[in-house]
């Protein structure tokens, strides 16, 4: 077999293969051998029909698969004698099979483009300054006074904050709107649940108060068959509740069953937020670090494989929508503000793979056997059952394999951050860095 490659871009190689006509025998051979085992004739026992029968009615056929198989075997085996590792299927091109010459015919294939590396190793990045304060405590605190919030019968028309009880049918044009009816909702009025628009005009009715109310839906609405559209509701208040915090004192610190003052409850809250903050801290310097290593990184996109890869993408927001209630009509108006996303993240993707796969080979950065089961020991022993789910799911060897390449990719941004120089800057200032390096990217 005869093999040469052609380098037509950085990550495109086409391949000219010549096979031997013996070998197209051979497989005819094989083919002839398969068909013979279950071929019937008038006259002729099942299995037992002469090959000049078979060949006469199975001819073409025989050849095409031949034919067929021998471009697959062969094309493998240039593959490994040239040592490529091909992104996708093979793309087949030209085929001359005709006569009894050699098969030649030509593949296209996709690489892992070769990557210029920009600097990865004392890169600088800005990150947001950003301390715990007093403010930050009790927003928590707060949160958790509302949660634990008692809701009481009030005798007095409806005030923000209050929970009610409503029955309401919507009308669009004078007509009853198809599933517009609800009976006994409970809705917190000022919680944006039916927008601010509807639940403002609840605050003064009394309990079995009945009114007609407009609301005007803005265009960005989150339901999408009442954006932009005026809906009439009748609207009836059933019941008043309102609702009765917490004192915020050493009881109620008690009551969440983990402090026996208030001051320890805040002091545990301020710790909390800091690790929250750290964790978006060291976030957040990955992604800075993994934009700016592409930016400053040069190599070619595979076209195909981007392609197939976008059509992933594709398909993963289109179910996404769907799962958020979008409707078909709203995601097919979408189609091309989804299809160039899908292809501006598919690039994302392939720069992320390909430059963080350069780096870790250079730097020897991967994951053992030793990591993988330490790091998987470490989470299934911080799960409240013990793990035991955990661990059957991570029996899966494909499993295993992707928490392995998020560990690796873990590892690798970790490895450039730690090497980077780190300033601390106001907000405002980490942001207009971050335009930048979206703009050269």
């Amino acid at each position: 077999m005869k093999v040469s490659v052609e380098e037509t871009s950085g990550c495109e190689r086409v391949l000219t293969i010549e096979v031997p006509s013996e070998k197209v025998t051979e497989e005819a051979e094989a083919v002839y051998r398969e068909i013979s085992k279950t071929a019937t004739h008038p006259g002729f026992r099942k299995g037992k029909v002469p090959r000049k029968i078979i060949e006469a009615k199975h001819a073409a056929s025989i050849r095409q698969e031949a034919v067929s198989a021998t471009i697959s075997s062969s094309v493998r085996e240039a593959i490994e004698e040239k040592e490529l590792i091909p992104l996708a299927e093979p793309e087949l091109g030209e085929v001359d099979s005709e006569g009894d010459g050699p098969l030649s015919f030509k593949v296209t294939i996709e690489v892992k483009p070769s990557v210029e590396l920009g600097e990865y190793k004392g890169i600088e990045i800005k990150t947001p300054k950003r301390e715990v304060t007093d403010e930050d405590v009790d927003r928590v605190i707060e949160r958790m006074r509302l949660s634990h919030a008692k809701h009481i019968p009030a005798d007095r028309a409806v005030e923000r904050d209050d929970l009610v009880a409503i029955d309401f049918q919507a009308f669009q044009d004078g007509e009853p709107v198809k599933e517009g009816k609800g009976e006994n909702l409970s809705l917190e009025v000022g919680s944006g649940q039916f927008g601010e628009d509807f639940e403002s005009q609840l605050i003064g009715m009394a309990k079995d108060e009945e009114r007609r109310i407009k609301v005007r839906y803005p265009d960005d609405y989150k339901a999408q068959d009442l954006a932009g559209k005026e809906v009439e509701f009748d609207v009836k208040v059933k019941d008043v509740k309102l609702r009765e915090l917490p004192e915020l004192d050493d009881e109620f610190a008690k009551d969440l069953g983990e402090h026996e003052t208030l001051d320890e409850l805040k002091k545990s809250v301020k710790e909390r937020i800091a690790e929250d903050l750290e964790k978006r801290k060291q976030d957040h310097l990955r992604e800075q670090a993994l934009t700016n290593v592409i930016a400053g990184s040069k190599l070619d996109v595979p076209t195909r494989f981007k392609t197939k890869v976008a059509a992933s993408v594709f398909e993963e927001q289109v179910k996404n929508l769907m799962q958020y209630g979008t409707d078909r009509e709203t995601i097919t108006a979408q189609r091309d503000q989804i299809v160039e996303f899908a292809d501006k993240e598919a690039e994302r993707q392939l720069k992320v793979s390909f430059v963080t796969d350069e780096i870790a080979e250079r730097e020897g950065i991967g994951v053992s056997d030793e990591d993988l089961e330490k790091s998987l020991d470490e989470m299934t022993g911080a799960s409240e059952d013990g793990g035991a789910n955990l661990k059957e799911y991570f029996k899966q060897e494909s499993v295993r394999e992707r928490y392995r390449d998020q560990l690796r990719a873990k590892k690798i941004l970790d490895f450039i951050v730690d090497g980077a120089k780190i300033e601390e800057v106001d907000e405002v200032e980490t942001e207009e860095s971050e335009q930048d390096n979206e703009g050269e990217s």
